[in-house]
């Protein structure tokens, strides 16, 4: 019982949240399924309810496993851009009423703590990273990925990785899902 309780909790679209700075789109997100586990991809679907096409960008976007804090695996980061039917996008446009399937390239973001694996149920965490961290993890992660044939490139996933980790945990800022692993950083 518990476990169709927390895939119906998971099933339901949630506010996708603002880009720093900016106001929100509108566009609601509902996890699908999550393929990895120390990184991999998150599939999204992305529904825009709007009366307007609204922009859909995954920077900054970040996933909180379902359940405690104290005993969750890492937390999941999007990083670069994400696949929609083939194609790779830093951003879409999502004209009114439509729905699209998203697949995320999702790094770990919590060095310290174990591996989520396909079967961590996560939601989308209210917030997205702050944009000094996102933006030091997409420059860098790009930079370390390219001759390796990007961020989503299985040869380039260890080194996006460390990439992740490294600024992740060079100024911990708390964000959404903190657990007692958390309390000296």
């Amino acid at each position: 019982m518990t476990a169709l309780l927390v895939a119906s909790l998971l099933s339901v679209f949630q506010p996708l949240p603002p880009e720093s700075g900016a106001k929100p789109t509108g566009l609601q997100v509902r996890v699908v399924k999550y393929d990895g586990s120390t990184n991999g991809a998150i599939t999204v679907e992305v529904k825009n309810p709007t009366k307007e096409p609204q922009e859909f960008s995954a920077a900054g976007v970040f996933f909180v496993p379902a359940m405690d804090p104290a005993h969750a695996p890492q937390r999941l980061g999007a990083v670069g851009p994400y696949e929609v039917d083939g194609t790779r996008y830093e951003k879409m446009k999502i004209a009114p009423g439509a729905t699209v399937k998203a697949n995320l390239d999702v790094y770990c973001i919590d060095s310290h703590r174990s591996s989520p694996s396909s079967d961590t149920p996560f939601h989308l965490a209210k917030s997205r990273l702050p944009p000094q961290l996102t933006h030091a993890i997409d420059t860098e992660a790009k930079a370390v990925a390219a001759p390796m044939g990007g961020v989503s490139a299985p040869p380039a996933k260890a080194a996006v990785q460390s990439t992740v980790w490294k600024n992740r945990d060079a100024k911990w800022i708390k964000v959404e899902g903190e657990g007692v692993q958390e309390a000296n950083k």
